[in-house]
């Protein structure tokens, strides 16, 4: 039998029905987020504030391979989310499909450390930091970060890193965990992970 190639051999039709269909509903989030959320943080916070609200651009990378744990899927659900969200108008324009594309591969690049077979916290944490990094260097080179005076910098990489791994990274998991733990996933790793925890026994 030839041996299966590429990022997504190893994705099943339900795999990939899942995370399209995650990276569906994310991107309407992404939508929403990008035409009230945000900008009511910015003008209320600033436009240093409000990277503290960054992470959650980030759980159509985090959200779906944390359920399906297999290669691909989490720059699958970023790009994805990120195109829907341009779908519903978002202000960014094309530049999403830079955001979606990078950021979804920096996530995949932290699973595809561990070979996809760490799904802890600090790994989830982890990942989610990471997709700040190409959303940062992006926004830096669009508004002109590096003008900023040292300390607002550091507010600034506070902002977007911890944001990442809170509103990324943790939420992505707390959120994934609590529908796992309704036994809606339990075709997938997650939902079996869960099932193990609730009887150590099952085989």
């Amino acid at each position: 039998m030839e041996r299966q190639r590429g990022l997504f051999a190893r994705l099943t039709a339900a795999d990939l029905v899942l995370t399209a269909g995650l990276a569906v509903v994310i991107g309407v989030w992404f939508g929403f987020w990008s035409a009230v959320v945000y900008p009511a943080a910015t003008a209320a916070l600033g436009p240093v504030g409000a990277t503290f609200l960054y992470g959650a651009w980030f759980l159509g990378g985090l959200i779906p391979p944390y359920i399906v744990r297999k290669p691909g899927v989490a720059f699958l659900g970023e790009f994805i989310a990120a195109h829907v969200e341009l779908l519903t108008g978002s202000p960014y324009g094309p530049l999403l499909t830079y955001y979606g594309a990078t950021q979804g591969l920096a996530c995949e690049l932290i699973f595809a450390l561990t070979r996809y077979r760490r799904w802890d916290l600090k790994t989830m944490m982890l990942a989610g930091a990471a997709a700040a990094v190409p959303a940062l260097a992006m926004d830096t080179f669009l508004y002109g970060y590096l003008q900023l005076a040292l300390p607002l910098q550091l507010v600034l990489l506070v902002g977007y890193f911890g944001s990442g791994a809170v509103l990324g990274g943790a939420l992505a998991k707390y959120v994934s965990d609590a529908v796992a733990r309704t036994g809606l996933l339990d075709v997938f790793p997650l939902g079996k992970e869960m099932r193990r925890r609730s009887v150590p026994n099952l085989e």
